[in-house]
């Protein structure tokens, strides 16, 4: 494994912007926010926040609108929607949004681009299966293509100039998160970030570390010293003061946010996400980071070490969480388990 391509191990906040019991969606909003800040100010990287319709497991359903809000009340942070569900836009509009997001956060914005992880949703816009993948295919082509020439192309070859665009040139960095194996090389061929697999359903760490060398191996021969590109995780995370209040908590608020996460499958009469999963072997099984500060470090460094990735994107706010639990969990992460996953990135990066 070549090091230098992989530069050190960063920290991204991850958001579903799910509903939290008994707040308003404006009270969610604005605690959401003042996360942000508090990560901002503990060194954490990026905020990613995630699309999602017709479901209290996303009340951003329009991440560049959100990111806009959350722009004007930090300065560092880089900003990063996870994903654009792409086939749901009108190429055009996308494009324009994410020049002025771009333009509102100073340069912070990253672009995360999916054709969606729920046909449900996408049944709500009238699109099916093979209409998605279609319309994905062109809108990232044309969404692409306005961004770095500043024009772009109706369908009748007619050009419309973008008057607002990107500060970062050619293009904001893109993010393809996803659980194909098979996408891997061409994400790393692209030069794009990745985050691979989610949490409750990510294959094991070992399986990881097969595509997380395969990404930073082409990324090595493509690139070299300073590209620097990302292979993540993303992981649910509560840190508390000892390890059996924080699973207490923990198991309560993963029962609210498992019940956000399956409500469409469940409206639908689909069984595969039915019962909550037992927290405890998820733990075990690295599908979720709970505990004490020690704990939880131990926790992700093993998962850094075996996995081999340079990113780790932890939800902090998730179910039943309070603001205040959320904020306590993302300080102890911040003070105890961020050096003891660089130290561990440290052993498995040569030079």
């Amino acid at each position: 494994m070549t090091a230098d391509v992989r530069g050190g191990m960063e920290f991204g906040v991850f958001d579903w912007v799910d509903a939290a019991p008994g707040e308003t969606v404006a009270e969610t909003y604005a605690a959401r926010i003042r996360l942000v800040r508090a990560a901002e100010d503990l060194g954490f990287s990026r905020y990613h926040v995630a699309e999602h319709h017709g479901t209290p497991l996303g009340l951003a359903p329009s991440p560049g609108l959100f990111l806009a809000a959350v722009a004007r009340e930090t300065a560092r942070i880089r900003l990063a929607a996870t994903t654009f569900i792409l086939p749901l836009y009108d190429p055009l509009r996308l494009a324009e949004e994410i020049g002025m997001v771009d333009q509102l956060s100073g340069g912070r914005l990253e672009i995360g681009i999916g054709k969606g992880s729920s046909p449900i949703e996408a049944a709500m816009f009238g699109l099916d299966g093979p209409g998605t993948l279609g319309r994905y295919e062109a809108v990232l082509e044309a969404v692409l293509e306005a961004l770095a020439t500043g024009v772009y192309r109706r369908a009748d070859g007619e050009p419309v100039p973008l008057f607002v665009r990107p500060v970062q040139e050619p293009l904001p960095p893109i993010w393809y998160p996803t659980s194909n194996p098979v996408s891997i090389r061409q994400v790393a061929e692209q030069g794009r970030h990745t985050i691979f697999g989610f949490g409750f359903v990510s294959p094991p760490l070992e399986d990881i570390r097969v595509h997380s060398r395969t990404f930073f191996g082409i990324r090595a021969q493509a690139g070299g010293a300073g590209d620097h590109s990302r292979f993540g995780i993303l992981r649910h995370v509560f840190v508390a003061e000892d390890d059996g209040r924080a699973r207490a908590v923990a198991r309560e608020a993963l029962a609210a946010h498992y019940e956000s996460f399956s409500h469409l499958w469940r409206q639908a009469g689909d069984p595969r996400y039915g019962a909550t999963p037992d927290l405890d072997d998820l733990i075990d099984r690295h599908l979720i980071f709970v505990g004490s500060a020690a704990s939880v470090a131990d926790q992700v460094a093993h998962a850094v070490r075996t996995a081999e990735v340079n990113y780790l994107a932890g939800a902090f706010a998730w179910g039943s969480l309070s603001e205040e639990q959320s904020r306590r969990s993302l300080e102890l992460f911040a003070d105890v388990v961020m050096p003891a996953a660089r130290a561990a990135f440290a052993e498995i990066s040569p030079g």
